[in-house]
């Protein structure tokens, strides 16, 4: 189980989400104070969410003006997503002869699965996406490796408000096909098919935001 977030990741959490919901868009400047307010907390776990968020590239610090939000550019995206497929692909060929029957019930069970045809917003369907490759993850039961690909997903919510709403309606990820056929290929004992599956889920985002900029 894990910990009971500190105010401070409470704050990074919450930030993240109103980017990825458009709240503040791409080169929007916020203050402190704003963020205080908004969150109800004193200004201690908020500075400290701020200077983390600056580490992670998320916002830049402007000195007596505030905290602008980072534009993250599409090279980036491209690296994130090659990050993530090396990673999860090697968690996955390494926790696949161990997934039990059990394993696969609780991911056809998540949310991903249950909700999709009833909620449409791009934030919600994001954090569903989310759930189940951070579930994946922990089957693995490597502690370091899951908070890597978390973070890797949380910085994910920069480009899906920046470039993925328009996208959205065509991605096969709103209906969860390739978490779908993850699953079906594990429970085939296909590891490599599931590893394929898995790979195109993730790459899935990069061809929409290709199709809707691109072409």
């Amino acid at each position: 189980m894990k910990a009971k977030k500190t105010l401070k990741e409470t704050a990074v959490e919450g930030i993240y989400r109103d980017i990825e919901e458009g709240i503040y868009k791409a080169n929007v400047i916020i203050t402190e104070g704003e963020i205080v307010d908004r969150y109800s907390m004193s200004k201690s776990p908020v500075r400290e969410a701020l200077i983390e968020l600056c580490k992670d590239g998320v916002l830049k610090s402007i000195p007596r003006v505030g905290y602008q939000v980072v534009q993250i550019s599409i090279k980036e995206i491209l690296d994130l997503l090659e990050v993530r497929i090396d990673l999860e692909s090697a968690n996955l060929r390494r926790v696949a002869p161990r997934i039990t029957s059990e394993d696969l019930e609780m991911l056809k069970n998540l949310e991903t699965f249950i909700n999709r045809d009833t909620d449409h917003k791009v934030a919600a369907n994001w954090d569903r996406n989310t759930d189940f490759h951070i579930k994946l993850c922990e089957l693995g039961g490597n502690a370091y490796l899951c908070e890597t690909i978390e973070r890797a997903l949380m910085k994910s919510r920069q480009y899906t408000a920046q470039y993925f709403h328009n996208a959205w309606n065509k991605n096969a990820e709103s209906n969860s096909y390739f978490h779908r056929a993850t699953i079906d290929a594990l429970q085939e004992r296909d590891v490599e098919k599931a590893v394929s599956m898995l790979q195109q889920d993730i790459l899935n985002v990069r061809n929409q935001i290709q199709e809707s900029f691109f072409l």
